[in-house]
């Protein structure tokens, strides 16, 4: 092992965990990996309550990055199932299907809102023929691309509701989230005309048969299959510099001091947590890091004396009167993770950690839920048999108008340590999925194989992460 360099990775999340294997695998490196917490893979995991193995939320495993799929199955070993994917919009007390259909939405909508759908498509795409200047923001976006009314009513109320007042955010958000190139192309294929593609929506993914968590929990082994450490508990930790370079890390495990040297240092941890290691005494970058927005996650389990209750894995809640901007049920992706007379619908929402729903208690925030899910008419009150909830605080990064600007003086501060990489959703705060993370592993290893500069291997990266696109 003296002829490998030395990496220490911060974070036990797919980010950290996916840059691990793929350096431990190449056996170019010695790998160590910190993790803070006493489990591992972050909101990516699943753990055990009453009789049910839970996911922290919905998760699936699907990528159209070329080679990424069968990397992921490769890791796998067999242990993949592959689900028919059915998710849905609930709109107006009903659901309609997704990818929309015609006949669906137009009995749904009614003939006067349907056509006031589609004579603002048509206002939109005449004012687009003379109009050519770029969105200014989601909103903006969103309106140029299919038109007020669609807007109005289905994607303001949702972006409010997962991200906040839509005017805000930048239009990178929406790039990101919204596969279909504009108004035509939906219409296309709400005709049938046009068939979607796997790069538009997925037909069916892949789900590992334990629980998602099993996933990083087997990134975790393969890493110490290929000579790598992983840490759990790891804390109080002090980062060494010198000249520029982060030479190591010393950090307290389960109660004993443990030093680590490193030619490298790879971080997907929250950047606030990172600048607090390296630049504390930079006011200017601890400046930048703090106004990065980001929203809090919150996650409500709902136990339920019923087989199932869904056909969906998972819907979509637009609408104001609802709390939740989506449910799951666990079991749909695999009946075997619970009990088999009881079902867990899981309601989820984010949140601002200053908000009136993140200050509330568990109880009202449950019965909030459980309310919704009646009017609904998905349970019965006398269905329910209890509840759990979960917080995951400043998870989601938010992309206000100015995020590019501050993330560039974050990212330009970092780069006075030549050894130092990011990677990961929070470690890059970059909005993505699970096989984003496990790309950007895949790509970092690469990269540092061929021995190319650190600030080289970071400008490609963000210029490769800027390209993600969410595919539902």
């Amino acid at each position: 092992m003296a002829d490998k360099k030395k990496i220490v990775i911060l974070g036990g999340g797919i980010g950290g965990l996916s840059a691990g294997y793929f350096l431990a695998r190449s056996g170019k490196f010695q790998v160590t990996l910190l993790e803070k917490t006493n489990t591992i893979g972050g909101v990516c995991g699943s753990f055990k309550h009453d009789g049910f193995i839970l996911d922290y939320g919905a998760h699936k495993l699907y990528s159209v990055i070329p080679g990424i799929l069968d990397e992921i199955k490769n890791v796998m070993e067999g242990r993949l199932l592959r689900v028919l994917k059915k998710n849905r919009i609930f709109l107006r007390g009903h659901l309609l299907d997704y990818p929309l259909k015609l006949g669906n939405l137009a009995k749904v909508l009614g003939a006067g809102t349907f056509l006031k759908l589609g004579l603002g498509y048509a206002v939109t795409f005449i004012n687009g023929l003379f109009d050519k200047s770029p969105a200014s923001s989601y909103a903006e976006y969103i309106m140029k691309k299919f038109g007020r009314g669609t807007y109005e009513l289905v994607f303001e109320p949702l972006a409010d509701k997962v991200w906040g007042d839509p005017s805000t955010l930048h239009p990178d958000m929406a790039r990101t989230r919204i596969p279909a190139s504009g108004g035509i192309d939906v219409i296309l294929r709400l005709l049938g005309i046009k068939k979607e593609s796997k790069d538009t929506s997925a037909e069916y993914f892949f789900y590992p048969e334990k629980g998602f968590g099993d996933f990083p929990l087997t990134l975790k082994e393969k890493i110490e299959q290929n000579g790598g450490r992983v840490f759990i508990n790891a804390g109080s930790m002090h980062v060494k510099r010198e000249a520029g370079r982060i030479t190591g890390i010393d950090a307290v495990i389960d109660g004993q001091a443990h030093s680590f040297e490193c030619d490298y240092m790879v971080s997907s941890i929250p950047l606030s947590s990172l600048g607090g290691l390296t630049l504390s005494h930079d006011k200017k970058f601890i400046g930048a890091v703090q106004k990065l927005e980001f929203r809090s996650v919150v996650l409500v389990y709902v136990f339920v004396k019923r087989p199932l209750v869904l056909e969906d894995q998972w819907i979509f809640f637009p609408e104001r009167e609802f709390m939740f901007s989506r449910i799951f049920e666990q079991k749909q992706m695999n009946p075997d993770l619970g009990p088999a007379d009881r079902t867990a619908i899981c309601c989820d929402f984010t949140c601002t950690a200053d908000s009136r729903q993140w200050k509330a208690g568990d109880e009202e925030i449950a019965a909030k839920c459980i309310e919704g899910l009646i009017k609904g008419g998905f349970i019965k009150g006398s269905d329910v048999s209890g509840h759990l909830v979960v917080r995951f605080p400043d998870f989601y990064p938010r992309y206000d108008l100015g995020y590019q600007e501050k993330i560039k003086e974050v990212y330009n501060g970092l780069r006075q340590f030549d050894n130092l990489l990011l990677t990961g959703r929070i470690g890059m705060y970059n909005y993505n999925n699970a096989d984003h993370c496990f790309d950007m592993g895949r790509f970092i290893t690469e990269q540092l194989v061929e021995g190319k500069a650190i600030n080289k291997i970071m400008d490609e990266l963000e210029s490769r992460v800027a390209d993600y696109r969410i595919v539902d």
